[in-house]
């Protein structure tokens, strides 16, 4: 006999990579900080979903530098960049990403991970639901840009420019950042 049915697949791995840059050009060292995704996915039933296990950090599996571009001075703008895997992000759960200095542990970054991911969801796809467009995708990029700090990254925090007016956030993208 012979049977035809439609299986639903998705992928149940995804891989982010973070790239971090000074906003003054100068290099940033990817062993200044370290990079950790924080959530609870590792087991998942029949059905794809997650079910309770315990929450797992997840690390990076590479790490390095890389040059961007160049400076006004003719210098290298050097990027640090750490990629991580991790099962299927649900967005029931709530992963955080969390990048540290190295030097003292102060936070760098501290976001929920699920709500960044789906601002890069394009308009095209609206209508597509938020879990859908998570299954859909699993190479993820971000982009930090650092301000601050000295040249081992001690002090560096991330460039946070926004006005909040009636919750309405207001981005400031034409700004003077030199030091």
């Amino acid at each position: 006999d012979y049977t035809q049915a439609t299986l639903p697949m998705m992928k149940d791995t995804n891989n982010l990579r973070i790239l971090l840059q000074h906003v003054s050009g100068k290099p940033v060292d990817n062993r200044d900080f370290d990079f950790k995704v924080t959530d609870d996915n590792t087991l998942l039933g029949h059905d794809n979903a997650p079910l309770p296990n315990g929450g797992i950090t997840y690390r990076p599996w590479t790490r390095g530098q890389a040059v961007a571009g160049s400076n006004t001075d003719g210098s290298n703008v050097e990027v640090a960049y750490a990629e991580l895997s991790m099962s299927r992000l649900v967005t029931q759960n709530a992963p955080r990403l969390v990048i540290t200095r190295h030097a003292d542990g102060g936070e760098v970054v501290n976001i929920p991970l699920i709500n960044y991911l789906l601002l890069l969801k394009s308009d095209l796809y609206a209508k597509m639901p938020a879990q859908e467009f998570l299954d859909r995708e699993s190479e993820w990029s971000m982009l930090f840009f650092l301000t601050g700090g000295d040249n081992d990254g001690n002090g560096a925090t991330w460039l946070k420019t926004h006005i909040v007016v009636n919750d309405w956030i207001v981005r400031l993208n034409d700004i003077d950042m030199t030091e």
